[in-house]
């Protein structure tokens, strides 16, 4: 027990002594990480996009076609 009290004593002092500094240099080392991690997100929602884009247009030639297909063939329109 009084090495655990020890223990977090000793912690304690260490990130009030070096806590800046160890903020510093996590910050300055995730840094690289972060930006590549942006340019993954930006690059994924550029392919999500055109993804959509293409899905878009295919659902409405598919509509246009069914509509087509369904509409009697005939030369003038009814009166309805």
């Amino acid at each position: 027990m009084l090495r655990m009290i020890a223990a977090a004593i000793v912690g304690g002092i260490a990130v009030w002594l070096y806590g800046e500094e160890m903020k510093r240099l996590a910050t300055d080392r995730t840094r690289d990480a972060r930006l590549r991690v942006a340019d993954t997100l930006h690059a994924v929602q550029g392919r999500a996009e055109e993804v959509l884009d293409a899905t878009k247009e295919q659902v409405s030639a598919t509509l246009r076609a069914s509509e087509q297909a369904l509409r009697p063939a005939s030369s003038s329109p009814r009166a309805v």
